[in-house]
């Protein structure tokens, strides 16, 4: 599997930001580590600001500069440890996008995704995944950045039957989405599910 460069949007809650830092930054710092690209790197900067007490005041410009950030990103990495109406409307926007979005939050017996009110939370573009540990993060991520890091698409004649070209026709009216992306989506749930195909992502 050839590898390649990704452009990574990193999300999370501003607020309670110093009782999270750990974890932030080593969600930061792993994208980095594994040789990639923050598009909008704040987290250093609100860092600081929380740590001299003062407020992080949002720019007048700050929701197109995420939105812009999201649409030119080729993953979105969010922590929603800390529950934020703001971070479930990015994520549907990602998912909206056919952006891959992987959703971390530190393990606390509660529900996954229902509490972000993210519409789409059955995609198969969404992981979500738990951690108690900081430890555990750089690995979460590296599983989610070789599952999408393959840089250049295959093109090939897929020969189907009477029954199989009639759902795919249907799908893409039905949906309204095209033909291909009926079929890239189907096999994206297939890998999602795929135990064997994870586990050879992890060897």
């Amino acid at each position: 599997m050839s590898r390649g460069f990704m452009i990574i949007f990193f999300t999370a809650s501003s607020k309670d930001i110093l009782a999270h830092k750990e974890a932030y930054l080593e969600i930061r710092n792993s994208i980095k580590a594994l040789g990639h690209s923050i598009n909008r790197d704040w987290i250093n900067y609100s860092i600081e600001v929380a740590e001299k007490n003062r407020r992080d005041v949002p720019t007048p410009s700050i929701y197109q500069d995420v939105m812009t950030a999201i649409l030119t990103a080729d993953l979105i990495i969010a922590d929603a440890s800390v529950r934020s109406m703001s971070i479930g409307h990015q994520i549907t926007f990602a998912l909206q996008k056919k952006k891959p979005v992987l959703l971390l939050q530190k393990l606390e017996g509660r529900s996954e995704a229902q509490d972000l009110f993210i519409s789409g939370a059955k995609s198969p573009l969404l992981m979500i995944k738990n951690y108690t540990r900081t430890e555990e993060i750089r690995s979460l991520i590296k599983k989610f950045i070789q599952k999408y890091e393959a840089t250049s698409k295959t093109r090939f004649n897929l020969v189907l039957n009477k029954a199989q070209d009639g759902y795919v026709e249907w799908a893409a009216f039905y949906y309204k989405i095209s033909k291909t992306e009926v079929i890239q989506n189907a096999i994206d749930e297939k890998m999602e599910s795929d135990r064997l195909f994870e586990k050879y992502l992890e060897s």
